[in-house]
């Protein structure tokens, strides 16, 4: 059985960012104080010292192979002597293997985790109850400097933490006519620059049959560059939760309805997909998130929204986002879920 993952980041891969409210309550002297929050936002990023999320598993990684592309075209000194090695013959090289994890940076600030904790909370209430979604989550919490354990559930826990990176050792194997090979291996941290990380998967069995899965936990961090993009996510990525399974029903039925049968078959139906549901859900926190934001922190500045738009337009997922917010707010953001809810496809018709 192959394992397709629908991603954010990777174009199998779906990564989502989601929040769940939990039963634990902070004091009133400091739930409320969310302008205390910003600052702490604000604060410089730790980078350090990291723990272990998960154990090392192999699958391709797309930004860490580019990752290693550009260190090797960095290093022009290191294909000289590959190419010396091999007789200054013609090269060809593959990948070996890619073997991951991911390492967090825990948050230990206190004040720091039950604000961004009390803020999700109000955020998720308040967006529930415009869009009428079930709340899908379990738990929310901040991680400590320990290894998570993720049970299978009926829903999704949440774990907070101040900082991710991926850990990485890939092994590139260079060969000449002449037989003659050459493996080296490349070890590495990088930072995905996501605020958060869930993944659900498609797999496709050995008779053409696939399924759909999703973990049961999601990774959250409560810093980032742009502090707007940090107080969104909880909003941005119930959204994507609560929209999920419409998403699913239209790879669905678009792989059905073709001859797609393999992962590299099947890669460019989901990663279309998947720049379809950042585009509606970009446009309803667009269309959402302000009063939200409003209410809790006040006069957040409008250069912080823009900013957040710029830099996710650079990436290929988002390429409908523009043109989402703008098919939302034409509609509405009632009429929007409606449209998707009842026929993915009628709202990607309007994107393309």
């Amino acid at each position: 059985m192959r394992k397709i993952s629908l991603a954010t980041i990777t174009s199998l891969f779906f990564v989502l960012f989601l929040i769940c409210i939990p039963d634990t309550t902070v004091s009133s002297d400091t739930t409320k104080n969310y302008t205390r929050l910003m600052e702490l936002i604000n604060m410089e990023d730790r980078d350090g010292p990291f723990c272990v999320f998960n154990d090392f598993e192999q699958s391709f990684d797309r930004d860490l192979h580019k990752a290693n592309i550009e260190f090797l075209n960095q290093h022009p000194e290191l294909i000289k002597k590959i190419q010396s090695d091999l007789n200054d013959l013609p090269v060809r090289w593959r990948i070996e293997s890619i073997s991951h994890r991911l390492l967090y940076v825990p948050e230990t600030r206190k004040e720091y985790s039950a604000l961004f904790e009390s803020y999700c909370n109000d955020v998720i209430r308040d967006i529930l109850k415009l869009t009428e979604f079930k709340n899908p989550y379990i738990k929310i919490h901040t991680l400590g400097d320990y290894k998570p354990e993720n049970s299978e559930t009926n829903g999704t826990n949440v774990f907070i933490v101040h900082n991710l990176a991926k850990e990485y050792v890939t092994t590139y194997v260079f060969s000449s006519d002449a037989q003659k090979q050459v493996s080296i291996e490349l070890t590495g941290k990088v930072f995905p620059g996501e605020v958060g990380s869930y993944s659900s998967y498609v797999y496709l069995n050995e008779n053409g049959s696939f399924e759909f899965m999703r973990d049961c936990y999601t990774i959250w961090q409560n810093s980032a560059k742009n502090p707007y993009t940090a107080l969104m996510t909880p909003v941005e990525e119930t959204l994507h939760i609560a929209l999920r399974r419409y998403t699913e029903k239209a790879i669905k039925n678009e792989i059905e309805n073709s001859a797609a049968k393999t992962v590299k078959e099947v890669e460019p139906i989901v990663e279309d997909w998947i720049s379809v549901e950042e585009a509606i859900v970009g446009g309803l926190v667009h269309a959402l998130l302000p009063s939200i934001i409003e209410k809790h922190i006040h006069h957040l500045p409008e250069s912080f929204v823009r900013s957040d738009i710029e830099t996710k337009s650079e990436f290929k997922k988002y390429r409908h986002l523009r043109k989402g917010i703008k098919i939302v707010e034409r509609l509405g953001y009632k009429k929007s879920i409606e449209i998707y809810k009842n026929d993915p496809m009628m709202f990607r018709n309007l994107l393309i």
